[in-house]
């Protein structure tokens, strides 16, 4: 008797331990139903032309359901480009994923250089329209405009760590300018920028990718300081 008692509690507590498990599985689903509903609208009809219950009709869910995810439009635009942005919903900052580390350990410049130009185009390849639709959507909305100069600090913080961390490597020309060329560089790479050379440009995103490999190796060939030292 005793030993069913026992068997009963350790069963009950390995159901208990289940639940919250299919919980967040359940709510992961859901969020991603929503995300993607949302991507497609902002995408085709723009922030301003599209409604909370659009999104909920196009996920074919209650809206009562989205807004136990999203409290707002603002909410879940930003939620779209964080998706976007990394490629899925895993709760990993962009700064701790191995393909960025990646960029600032390869062997030789020229690799480091490669292949932050390729990641930097897949980002923007992924979530260039919805950053678009962030632009668009920042005179309107004071949470997406902080969102968007968030992006632009991040995006120079890592530039700046990739040159640095070539300069620390021994990668980097003597007398180059390490702070012209940190900060010439990660303007290259800001979203702004690959927004303005899609609407001034007929570059594809292989285009994209290739000026900016090419430009960040002109920037270092041209960088050399005549003052001194790289500092």
């Amino acid at each position: 008797m005793q030993f069913n008692c026992i068997n009963a509690v350790i069963l009950q507590n390995m159901a208990d331990a289940v639940k919250p498990d299919r919980r967040a599985a359940r709510r992961a689903a859901t969020e991603a139903r929503l995300v993607q509903a949302a991507t497609e609208l902002f995408v085709t009809r723009g922030y301003a032309a599209t409604t909370l219950a659009d999104v909920a009709e196009r996920a074919e869910l209650a809206a009562r359901t989205l807004y136990l995810h999203f409290a707002t439009k603002a909410e879940l635009l930003r939620r779209c480009i964080g998706v976007a942005i990394v490629g899925d919903a895993a709760p990993v900052p962009l700064a701790e994923r191995g393909w960025l580390e990646a960029t600032m350990t390869a062997a030789t410049l020229d690799e480091r250089i490669d292949l932050m130009a390729a990641v930097t185009a897949q980002l923007m390849r992924r979530s260039g329209a919805l950053l678009d639709v962030a632009r668009q959507a920042a005179a309107s909305e004071p949470e997406i405009a902080v969102a968007a100069q968030q992006g632009r600090d991040d995006t120079r913080r890592s530039l700046h760590e990739f040159w640095r961390r070539s300069a620390d490597d021994g990668l980097l020309p003597a007398g180059t300018a390490l702070r012209w060329l940190s900060e010439t560089g990660s303007l290259l790479a800001q979203a702004d920028t690959y927004l303005l050379l899609r609407a001034t440009t007929d570059w594809d995103d292989d285009g994209y990718e290739r000026w900016l490999a090419d430009s960040w190796r002109r920037l270092v060939r041209g960088g050399a300081d005549p003052s001194g030292p790289a500092r």
